[in-house]
């Protein structure tokens, strides 16, 4: 079964009302939280959601300003991962700009024991990590985003669990939902990650569902 990961704004109105979305999306069975590219301090903000939830994981994106200095994600890490009793990951963005520093973060995490994600597949360290994002226009460009990753550890027999993960649109309804699963599950992938939208929820908890159409009964008699 695909894990569904969900990726919140960095940006909010009211705090009560963002952390109770966070809260909602883990009690509708959502494997992990995302957080766009920009907005607040992504740390401070899954601090935050880490406090009001006990299960999902909690995905920090890390710049490639952080990456060029990873000595200084020791403490953030260390923090959070105790905060979220280490349901944490690291989704590395920008990996090619900060190319010096990857393999520093890759090793940070490691001591940490802490998943690390990059969101570059073409990167040559991606099969050394816990998962991609790969590519995700369609299935087909996605299997083939990430097919050398795959093929790199098998060359390497790297056996351990590895998450391919590809980015979608929220789908509209219910049957589109279950053939977007289907085909991205069939290119191999591992995890589908949806922008959030308060109609997600229904996606989520009712999604093999078929839709209920009891509204046309009443108006046709």
């Amino acid at each position: 079964m695909l894990k569904i990961g969900v990726r919140l704004p960095r940006q909010f109105d009211d705090s009560g009302d963002y952390l109770a979305d966070a809260r909602a999306m883990e009690s509708a069975g959502a494997d992990s939280l995302w957080l766009d590219a920009e907005g607040y301090d992504p740390w401070l903000l899954l601090a935050g959601m880490a406090t009001i939830t006990g299960r999902i994981r909690l995905v920090v994106p890390v710049s490639s300003a952080e990456v060029r200095a990873p000595q200084d994600l020791g403490a953030k890490v260390a923090t959070l991962s105790r905060l979220s009793r280490g349901r944490m990951a690291l989704a590395v963005t920008g990996a090619a700009e900060g190319s010096g520093g990857v393999d520093a973060v890759i090793e940070l995490a490691r001591r940490a024991q802490c998943c690390v994600i990059l969101e570059t597949a073409g990167d040559r360290r991606a099969g050394l990590t816990d998962g991609v994002v790969g590519v995700s226009e369609s299935p087909e460009r996605f299997r083939a985003a990430v097919e050398p990753v795959t093929r790199f550890r098998a060359r390497e027999k790297l056996t351990g669990p590895f998450e391919l993960w590809a980015t979608i649109k929220r789908p509209d309804d219910r049957e589109t939902w279950r053939r977007v699963l289907r085909e991205y599950e069939e290119a191999g992938a591992t995890g589908i990650i949806v922008p959030f939208d308060p109609r997600l929820l229904d996606l989520l908890r009712n999604g093999d569902e078929e839709e209920d159409r009891s509204d046309l009964t009443l108006a046709q008699g």
